[in-house]
């Protein structure tokens, strides 16, 4: 029987542990004797033909898509969908999700949130709408040890939003994350902005009739006692 959350989002930056997240749901799907089936995109070059991997080992067979719509032509007998690395698919995941929403389907999704940039990535920021569990989860920063790594840091010079091999990125805590070009420029000059606090014009008025603060106080008439 189908119970519980109906569409879980996985997310975070590399090495956050996503697709072991996924495989391990998805497991538990099949210990339950729920048919099951994961997709992943072509974009994706990194695991076999028909499988995806995580990084700790686990893998788990896997269907390879063209685009997103593809998935709705395979998941027929499934009850339990995993869908892998969704910030490559096309823009129409959300949609392709609420279809198989209307079909009683369990979606269990995951991918990288934010970009090299640090900017949503692709159809995430869609899929996170519609959701009715995300769970973000942290990696360790390879620059500072911390366990709160929560950006992909890439390594080499590219305007390529999608780069794909391990070698070119790392994880990256928030203080450790340098944004490429521009827009570190643009987060330094949000850093350098003196933020002063305005406050409303105080109204010009006798001494007697301010409060401690330069609040205007009501006049007492004594005519109407």
């Amino acid at each position: 029987m189908l119970t519980g959350y109906r569409f879980e989002m996985i997310v975070g930056c590399m090495r956050s542990g996503k697709s072991s997240e996924l495989i391990r749901r998805i497991e538990r799907a099949r210990l339950a004797y729920l048919p099951t089936i994961i997709f992943r995109p072509a974009t994706d070059t990194r695991s076999k033909p028909n499988q995806i991997e995580s990084r700790n080992g686990l893998a788990s067979q896997a269907i390879v898509v063209e685009n997103a719509r593809d998935i709705l032509k395979y998941s027929n007998h499934a009850v339990v969908i995993g869908m892998d690395e969704c910030q490559f698919f096309s823009d129409d995941v959300p949609d392709v999700v609420l279809a198989l929403l209307r079909q009683k389907k369990k979606i269990i999704a995951c991918g990288l949130d934010l970009d090299y940039r640090g900017k949503p990535f692709g159809p995430i920021p869609g899929l996170l709408a519609i959701a009715d569990r995300v769970d973000k989860l942290l990696a360790v920063c390879r620059k500072c040890g911390s366990d709160f790594a929560c950006r992909t840091q890439r390594l080499v010079h590219s305007s390529e939003q999608i780069l794909v091999g391990d070698a070119a990125y790392e994880a990256r805590c928030l203080s450790c994350f340098e944004a490429p070009g521009e827009y570190q420029l643009q987060l330094d000059l949000l850093n350098q902005e003196e933020m002063t606090p305005v406050f409303p014009p105080l109204i010009d008025c006798e001494p007697e009739n301010q409060g401690a603060f330069g609040e205007v106080l009501p006049l007492l008439n004594l005519n109407s006692l």
